[in-house]
């Protein structure tokens, strides 16, 4: 599983990167979309070797095609510093992954099971994906999206 997820994250890099290019705040939307609707299928396709394998595939691309787009948003925003804002919205990614096993963690410990522990993660997608609606709005008007 390790490996098909590795496949999807270098799959998923480099649709977000391709895709990015046109659009990137359509790019984020879309693949956040796909990351909450893979997430909320994970419990049913889990069932059967396969459709876990393509469930893992699909995960790690949508999770990593969110990287591109978002990398160029940064760049775009704080174009005069880099070198440093890159190296603090990586950070951002790390911190990312620290909260999310937290709330996977604190689902378990609640009470609501493994098979909760994607559904929590659609749910922090779909408030990523309002995050990128609302900043797109707003950056729009400002030339940055």
């Amino acid at each position: 599983m390790l490996v098909l997820i590795g496949v999807g994250f270098s799959l998923g890099n480099y649709l977000g990167g391709k895709f990015a290019d046109r659009s990137v705040s359509g790019t984020l939307k879309g693949f956040l979309l796909l990351l909450m609707a893979i997430m909320l299928a994970i419990p049913l396709l889990a069932q059967s070797q396969a459709g876990a394998a393509i469930s893992m595939i699909v995960w790690g691309a949508a999770t990593f095609a969110v990287v591109p787009p978002l990398q160029m948003r940064v760049m775009r925003v704080a174009h005069e510093a880099p070198g440093l804002s890159s190296s603090v919205n990586i950070g951002a990614f790390n911190l990312g992954n620290a909260l999310g096993a937290a709330a996977g963690g604190a689902v378990i410990s609640g009470g609501l099971g493994y098979a909760f522990v994607p559904v929590m993660g659609a749910i922090i997608a779909g408030l990523a994906l309002l995050l990128v609606w609302f900043s797109g709005t707003s950056a729009a008007g400002r030339g940055l999206c």
